[in-house]
């Protein structure tokens, strides 16, 4: 039951960077290390996103059996 909850948490955290008021934020004429700002937000958030993900797969592992 608590990878559920984890995942469920997962979601609303990852649901709220992906805002628009958020992303306003990052959508600045700024570049780091030669990116714009707002493409290195979202590939940092989506990498977040499948990290998160995966470690609770591999946690997971078979603990919420029928």
């Amino acid at each position: 039951m608590r990878t559920k909850e984890l995942l469920a948490a997962g979601f609303l955290l990852f649901s709220l960077l992906l805002v628009w008021p958020l992303l306003s934020i990052a959508n600045r004429p700024v570049r780091v290390a030669g990116i714009p700002a707002l493409v290195l937000y979202l590939f940092v958030v989506w990498a977040a996103i499948v990290a998160v993900l995966a470690w609770a797969a591999r946690r997971a592992g078979g603990d919420d059996g029928p």
